[in-house]
Parts: C-alpha cells; sequence; structure tokens
C-alpha cells in the first residue's frame, strides 16, 4: 500500500488500525481488506477516502448477494468514477445493489458487472445507479441472457437511441424520446 500511494508505512498505520478493526469487526480476513484497499488506492482514492470505502466494502462480507470484497471493490471502483457520487454515498449505493439482489433473479456480481459495462454510457444519458439497476434486473428476469450480454446490448442501446437518426425514426412510430424542449428524456424513461 505504500508503494502505490506514496506515504510512508508510519503514514499509513491509521489505515492498518482500520483494517484489522474492520477484520475483527466484521469475520473478514485482513488480507482480504488490504487487498480490496489496494484496489481503492491504484484507482487513486486518498487516505481519507479509503476509510470511508473499506468500511462501506467489509460490510458487503456480511451480505450474502456479495462474493469476494476484491470483486466488489472493482465494482466500487467503477461506481465510484462513473456515477460520481463520491465516497459517502458509496454504502448506500453497495445497499441498492444488496437489496436488488435479494429481491429478484439477480446475482451482485451480475449487477456489478453491468456498471462496469454499462454505467458509464448509462450516467452520461442521464440516468442513475438505481434505474440501472432497474432496467438490468428487468431484462434479466424476462431474458436470463448472460450480465455480459446484457450489458453489451444496453451499452450499444443507450449509445444508438440518441442520436438525432434513431430518435426521428422511432418518432415515426409514435415513440416520443425527447422532451417539449428538445433534451433527451433520460434512459430510464426511454
Amino acid at each position: 500500500l505504500s508503494q502505490i500511494t506514496g506515504e510512508t508505512t508510519k503514514d499509513l498505520r491509521y489505515i492498518s488500525d482500520e483494517i484489522g478493526g474492520l477484520a475483527t469487526k466484521f469475520g473478514v480476513t485482513s488480507k482480504a481488506i488490504l487487498s480490496a484497499t489496494d484496489i481503492l488506492a491504484q484507482a487513486g482514492l486518498q487516505a481519507k477516502d479509503l476509510r470511508v470505502a473499506i468500511n462501506a466494502l467489509a460490510k458487503t462480507e456480511l451480505a450474502p448477494t456479495f462474493g469476494k470484497i476484491e470483486d466488489t471493490a472493482e465494482g466500487a471502483v467503477a461506481i465510484l468514477a462513473q456515477f460520481g457520487e463520491g465516497v459517502g454515498a458509496l454504502e448506500r449505493q453497495l445497499g441498492s445493489i444488496n437489496r436488488v439482489a435479494a429481491q429478484f433473479a439477480v446475482e451482485s456480481e451480475d449487477l456489478i458487472s453491468v456498471i462496469r459495462r454499462t454505467g458509464g454510457v448509462f450516467k452520461a444519458s442521464g440516468g442513475s445507479l438505481e434505474e440501472l439497476l432497474a432496467v438490468f434486473t428487468s431484462v434479466r428476469a424476462t431474458t436470463r441472457e448472460s450480465a455480459e450480454t446484457i450489458a453489451t446490448g444496453l451499452r450499444t442501446i443507450f449509445t444508438r437511441i440518441q442520436r438525432g437518426s434513431t430518435i426521428e425514426a422511432l418518432r415515426e412510430y409514435g415513440v416520443e424520446l425527447t422532451d417539449l424542449k428538445g433534451k433527451f428524456v433520460g434512459p430510464y424513461e426511454a
């Protein structure tokens, strides 16, 4: 971790203490938490944000819907980068994933996969994390296609659906994708 962040091991002592405390509190191996911490640090999270993020990630180990903490950390990096709400929102966002995975026929790993592959396009077209989870879950429930297949399809759809030619072609069939000001209605509504 010192090599990744450029801080001395003495300066990182508080992270070490935090990892030890979380491991004891949540019954997660300190090695797994450290591995997740490395992933987050490589993504550019600073020391204060690392503490908040690893606390949220350690809690996912208590939820039966999540897999390995390292995979969840990769998903957390995607959530932070693509939806831009900061580490303060990470626990709530991971909680949304947990609730959807617990209530519907999807796995948290599948939800994280769609976030990693489609989240940026979905957010750029005006969607939220929760809307992306809803769209994916709905498609998954009706098709039972793989997460990768659905994510690729959604990414293609949300990229093309904003094109002027697509908007005009769908308008001919009575599908309106713009509001009264000519602005795209958003991926969820579309």
